[in-house]
């Protein structure tokens, strides 16, 4: 775990492709040779951090359905949790964003797999909340949700307060839904 946690910082610093296995392993302490005691690859390691991200999102999908809550109530968890994680998993995120072409096929196509499941979830949610069919202005707009709920705490001045920073990008995620909700 001690590991993963300060692999992560160095993706964070730098782009995951641009960090060699050496360097890696000088970033954590130990010796060249001794990092594939930890880590099989560094593409094993980054395929290993993104699965994790895109599991503990579809736990929460699979814990708030569970819920039987209204979709609106269902779909204000889901992005209040996705803040939440963002918070706490900036450099999965990171990678999710940024590194994933890294992987192999096989690897980038579980991944995507995964991200698309959750896409679905959130894409259907917001679907719910409206009352009529969505054309192709909404479809595209739906699409830009999960980009968005990656990318808005970016946005932010990194030296805010979290309560603010919280109270600010729930407030712009929920704005954007309601925007969506009123396009053709």
């Amino acid at each position: 775990m001690e590991f993963q946690r300060k692999a992560l910082e160095l993706f964070k610093e730098r782009s995951f492709s641009q960090v060699s296995m050496r360097e890696l392993a000088a970033h954590v302490g130990i010796s060249p040779g001794a990092i594939y005691h930890h880590v099989e690859s560094k593409e094993a390691l980054l395929f290993e951090l993104l699965m994790e991200l895109y599991q503990a999102l579809l736990s929460q999908v699979e814990r708030v359905n569970k819920r039987k809550l209204p979709p609106a109530q269902r779909l204000t968890t889901l992005i209040e949790y996705h803040l939440r994680l963002h918070e706490n998993m900036t450099g999965h995120f990171k990678l999710a964003v940024m590194d994933v072409g890294c992987l192999s096929p096989p690897m980038e196509e579980q991944v995507r797999r995964l991200r698309k499941a959750y896409e679905s979830e959130m894409l259907s949610l917001v679907g719910q909340l409206s009352h009529e069919p969505g054309g192709p202005l909404r479809e595209g707009a739906l699409k830009a949700i999960l980009p968005l709920l990656n990318s808005l705490p970016a946005w932010l001045n990194p030296m805010m307060e979290n309560t603010q920073r919280r109270v600010i990008t729930r407030t712009i995620a929920h704005a954007v839904v309601q925007a969506i909700n009123t396009l053709p």
